[in-house]
């Protein structure tokens, strides 16, 4: 008779003390495409989120492309709806309006003579601020609809050469823009007839 022996309780070659660790779950092939396509929806999401914002942000400070074109080593002439026209440095502009500072504005000083024949006009350069009664500062801000169109002035302008002479002395601020000219009225010669 063999001695007493019990039975193993576990697979045989194997010990009590040794267990193997569950085995990983491995995902189908369509819960991998499910998880990619999740992610890409999820980090395209944030990235065209991210680009419209920053078009915003940038559209809405410089109108578009417009506010390109201002040369800001220059002065502009900004033309309103009214027949006004104002000269000076543009520092904003977008779809709502437009910011200008160094202000200047042609004010006309027709004069007539006693006999009434000829008319001289002399078109002085104005600086915002200095013979206004409510005396405004220096910086305006324009409603982009109320502007016809701008421009950049070149330095070789008689405007500019007027604002530079002015910022030399300011103390003489009659400025001429233009030499007066001189205009006759025609007069009728149509004789009066008397019955």
């Amino acid at each position: 008779m063999q001695p007493n022996s019990q039975p193993s309780s576990g697979p045989i070659g194997h010990g009590v003390g040794h267990q193997h660790p569950p085995s990983k779950k491995r995902l189908s092939f369509g819960a991998r495409t499910i998880r990619f396509e999740l992610f890409t929806v999820i980090v395209g999401s944030a990235l065209l989120l991210a680009a419209v914002s920053l078009y915003l942000a940038f559209s809405t400070n410089t109108g578009g492309g417009e506010s390109r074109q201002i040369n800001t080593k220059e002065y502009q002439a900004l033309f309103l709806n009214n027949g006004q026209v104002y000269f000076g440095r543009l520092i904003t502009l977008n779809d709502k309006y437009v910011v200008i500072t160094k202000i200047f504005y042609i004010e006309n000083s027709s004069q007539t003579t006693p006999n009434q024949q000829t008319t001289s006009n002399n078109y002085n350069l104005r600086k915002l601020g200095t013979n206004e009664l409510h005396a405004p500062e220096d910086k305006m801000v324009i409603n982009k609809d109320q502007i016809t169109f701008w421009e950049n002035l070149k330095d070789s302008s008689q405007v500019v050469t007027k604002i530079n002479e002015y910022y030399k002395n300011p103390s003489g601020s009659s400025s001429n823009t233009t030499q007066p000219s001189t205009t006759t009225p025609s007069t009728s010669t149509t004789p009066s007839t008397t019955r």
